[in-house]
């Protein structure tokens, strides 16, 4: 599955330089859809689909048994290496796991952030 890819940014307002980032720190805005834990996703969107169970997942990709539930359980995340190995067995740009990793760990700031 690919991520979207980012639209031309629209025209900036009088009085600012075009191509100059506006960057604001929010909090989410209300109504904002809370992203799904990469584990998660992993679960619901590749292994119940094809099957495959925690116990299998992890001997395809030489890793502990623990560390996929944990992973699944949304209570690790996606290292640089798992990510890798998700990747090479699942046929996905390693980048697509560390994607959703980057994007859950941000949402989860800034809601600590207030």
């Amino acid at each position: 599955m690919a991520l979207p890819r980012p639209q031309a940014a629209p025209p900036a307002p009088a009085g600012e330089v075009p191509g100059r980032a506006r960057w604001r720190a929010t909090a989410p805005p209300a109504g904002t859809r809370h992203p799904i834990h990469p584990g998660r996703f992993l679960e619901t969107r590749f292994l119940i689909p094809a099957a495959i169970s925690q116990d299998a997942l992890a001997r395809a990709l030489g890793i502990s048994r623990r560390r996929v539930n944990e992973l699944v359980r949304g209570r690790r995340a996606i290292s640089p290496d798992t990510a890798v190995r998700l990747g090479r067995f699942f046929g996905t740009d390693p980048r697509f796991w560390t994607a959703l990793q980057a994007e859950w760990d941000t949402f989860e700031a800034m809601r600590s952030a207030g």
